[in-house]
């Protein structure tokens, strides 16, 4: 098929328009080749836990109540680890540590540092706690979260244990 002169020159002015057409509309740049940064949300909690293996032990484990900022809210929270012992009054703990709530559960590992104050008499006269948290995953609501963040604290007597976590998380929706 021959094609006059007039329509071959109307056929290449249309091709080039959408040419040039799809190279404004579709620009390739380094700032579009990369992905969406991963929004992070800063989480604080208080928790009240309770050894459930009384110390001095090589493990321990804990569990109690957990109230988070949002979306999270009221929970509870189950622990266990392995002691690390330096000294007669210093260690770490390390291990699981698991964060229950209405939507569904968030988990991750550990390490705390503990430096304990005795009496005269060696009684436990309180403890303080610093450390590391990292979680790793969730369910349900919390699945797709991943963060981590620091904890602090005190105990009276390595019993009743109070801590704070503030935690830096991806993967959290906001509302119900």
């Amino acid at each position: 098929m021959r094609l006059s002169t007039p329509t071959r020159r109307a056929l290449i002015a249309g091709l080039s328009s959408i040419v040039a057409t799809a190279g404004v509309a579709t620009p390739v740049t380094p700032a579009a080749a990369k992905k969406k940064a991963k929004k992070t949300t800063d989480i604080s909690c208080a928790l009240t836990l309770f050894a459930t293996i009384r110390q001095p032990a090589p493990t321990a484990a804990n569990f109690g109540t957990a109230t988070c900022s949002r979306p999270f809210g009221t929970g509870v929270q189950q622990d266990s680890s392995v002691t690390t012992r330096t000294s007669l009054t210093t260690g770490s703990f390390s291990g699981p540590f698991k964060l229950f709530f209405d939507r569904g559960t968030i988990n991750g590992t550990f390490t705390i540092s503990f430096v304990t104050s005795l009496s005269a008499a060696y009684q436990i006269t309180g403890v303080t706690y610093q450390g590391t948290l990292k979680v790793t995953g969730g369910t349900a609501a919390y699945r797709k979260v991943r963060g981590t963040g620091t904890v602090a604290g005190s105990s009276p007597d390595a019993v009743t244990t109070t801590l704070a976590y503030k935690l830096k998380l991806t993967g959290v929706r906001r509302g119900r």
